[in-house]
């Protein structure tokens, strides 16, 4: 291998590096815009910047969220006006983001899930972003906890449902009271020993969320990043 054969491998070697750190460095970003089809790709429209970026999905499926406002965490290719999508997330309703007073409910409390009400009650107080209030009828918004699924029957059940319910999964719904719709919901698959801590975590998730609609980006990231949603913690209740 003669020697100029030698420098330009060394260069081009040096070259990738660079370029590799380059993009290491500007890590994941979060955007916030509109998700719309331009011929066969789909593209992020940033209206505040008037910037339109155009969506690598990998595993993700932009057409799911065609035509709506979304919150988009990936890596940013500026050479080729790309964001590679790590994940997507409908951005929360106009309801969510305007509410002010909330009260907080739980289906099958008290039993196993008696420490969500207590948590997410402490949450919200922390939280200040909204007031709780003691009648459900005065609330902009519902935060109703569950060991089941959300049917949608906020409005029309009757009361707990009946017999004991296994506590396996710690369900949270952000609940519109004048419909019943879901606005909101994701859930902790953390056993009924970590109830409160699953509530808790919930809460943080969701406060993120906002926190995200409002343009404070960095924890969303972090927690997107570094949150094994699905693991048991290491904590008590």
């Amino acid at each position: 291998m003669n020697h100029r054969f030698r420098m330009a491998k060394a260069i081009i070697g040096i070259a990738v590096l660079f370029s590799a750190r380059s993009l290491a460095a500007q890590g994941e970003q979060a955007f916030k815009g509109a998700c719309v089809k331009a011929g066969a790709k789909y593209v992020l429209s940033i209206p505040e910047t008037k910037a339109v970026y155009k969506l690598d999905g990998g595993l993700m499926k932009p057409e799911a969220f065609a035509g709506q406002n979304v919150l988009v965490i990936g890596t940013l290719d500026e050479a080729i006006g790309t964001i590679h999508v790590d994940d997507m997330m409908g951005a929360l309703p106009a309801k969510v983001m305007q509410a002010v007073l909330v009260y907080v409910d739980c289906v099958d409390c008290p039993r196993g899930m008696a420490a969500a009400k207590k948590a997410a009650l402490r949450e919200v107080a922390d939280w200040k972003r909204f007031y709780l209030v003691p009648d459900r009828r005065r609330a902009n918004l519902i935060f109703l906890f569950s060991a089941r699924p959300y049917l949608g029957d906020y409005i029309t059940r009757d009361g707990d449902h009946p017999g004991p319910t296994p506590v396996e999964v710690t369900y949270m719904n952000i609940i519109d009271p004048r419909t019943g719709e879901s606005l909101w919901g994701d859930s902790r698959k953390w056993g009924s020993w970590f109830v409160g801590s699953a509530t808790k975590d919930l809460i943080h998730e969701f406060r993120l969320r906002v926190d995200a609609e409002e343009g404070r980006f960095e924890g969303l990231l972090s927690f997107d990043k570094d949150h094994n949603r699905k693991a048991a913690p290491n904590e008590g209740k």
